[in-house]
């Protein structure tokens, strides 16, 4: 499912042919930026199938659903690749194709958990990224929190096809009747350009956190990563987040030494002449960029402290109802008790009595 991506989705799908994908079904998402005429190039000579979905309310797990499951009844479909355009299935043995690796997976396996990982690279105010963004990132959690990067990706999932699968939001998981556990992919990844520029990533934070108010039917945390991004770019924040993603040229070289980045040329290999939609990298001035870097690490250290006084608050708070329901539980026990006690000496009243009236002298009747 794609929206607006005519930056990468030429290269994705020139990608997927070359690794042995037999067909795609695409649904467009209503693009407006040429997204569309680079499909219709594809369509033409039969490699995908497309689709067309107006709706903008982030109900990408029912169009997905819907896609992997024609996959499998109309195309006899052996596996499907649940993918966003900005995603590059890879084998990690690089003799290998995707194909290869698929066909060569045991029958027991339903459903593969693929790793992913983002690339990164200088940032640009323009661009496909694919010759610029060639490190792959590895930096611990506390690094890409540094950068305002919440999280690494989660694992993309892909699966046998079935007429009855359910493909979960962000194609992370596959369930059917009857399927064994899904179990992790070690021979294929993920390649993931998410901020190949600027000009793209500003675009795709503000739509996404507009469909997602969209739709009452989702209701993702304020902490989620794309609603943070969305109060970002409302607030006039967003570029030097954006910008303070990328590692420096300092960063860089430390990254490569102590291996929390390396490099990957797997995607520079497409020929550039060969898919449609290339974008010319448009970079930051040296001045811009340290301006911007700048100011998002500003940002960033001052959204830290106001996340480590949150965690704080919430701390305090959950100690205070464990408090409260440890004196609640202390208190129901108490109450119990004293009630066992009264019962306790009820019985004992009741017995004294009955003991009492046993030993009393009987009255005799009169003559």
């Amino acid at each position: 499912m794609v929206r607006d991506e005519a930056d990468i989705v030429g290269a994705m799908l020139t990608h997927q042919r070359e690794q042995g994908i037999d067909h795609v079904v695409v649904t467009d998402n209503a693009s407006v930026d040429g997204t569309v005429d680079i499909l219709r190039e594809f369509e033409r000579d039969g490699f995908i199938t497309l689709w067309h979905d107006p709706e903008h309310r982030k109900q990408q797990y029912r169009v997905v659903t819907r896609m992997a499951r024609y996959a499998a009844t109309e195309l006899g479909a052996d596996w499907v690749i649940n993918a966003d355009a900005d995603e590059f299935l890879v084998a990690r043995d690089p003799a290998r194709t995707v194909r290869d690796v698929l066909s060569a997976t045991p029958a027991t396996a339903d459903v593969l958990c693929v790793p992913v990982v983002n690339l990164t690279g200088d940032a640009a105010r323009a661009g496909s990224g694919i010759e610029r963004l060639t490190l792959r990132d590895l930096r611990d959690q506390r690094a890409l929190a540094d950068a305002g990067i919440p999280f690494h990706p989660t694992p993309d999932a892909i699966h046998r096809g079935n007429a009855e699968v359910e493909v979960s939001q962000g194609n992370h998981a596959a369930s059917a009747p009857g399927w064994a556990p899904a179990v992790m992919s070690e021979e294929l990844e993920v390649l993931h350009l998410p901020w190949r520029s600027w000009r793209q990533y500003e675009y795709k934070v503000r739509v996404s956190g507009e469909a997602y108010q969209a739709n009452p039917e989702l209701a993702p945390s304020p902490r989620h990563h794309g609603m943070l991004d969305f109060r970002r770019l409302q607030q006039g924040r967003l570029e030097p987040t954006y910008v303070a993603k990328h590692p420096t040229a300092d960063e860089v070289a430390a990254g490569l030494a102590d291996g929390t980045l390396a490099t990957e040329g797997r995607l520079t290999g497409l020929d550039a002449t060969a898919w449609p939609g290339r974008v010319d990298d448009v970079p930051y001035s040296p001045a811009e960029r340290e301006r911007l870097l700048g100011l998002g690490r500003q940002f960033r250290v001052v959204e830290l402290a106001g996340e480590a006084e949150a965690a704080r608050i919430q701390a305090a708070h959950d100690v205070a109802v464990a408090q409260r329901d440890s004196a609640f539980e202390t208190n129901r026990e108490l109450a119990q008790q004293v009630e066992d006690m009264r019962r306790r000496r009820v019985v004992r009243l009741v017995d004294r009595i009955s003991t009492e009236l046993h030993r009393r002298p009987k009255r005799r009747s009169a003559d």
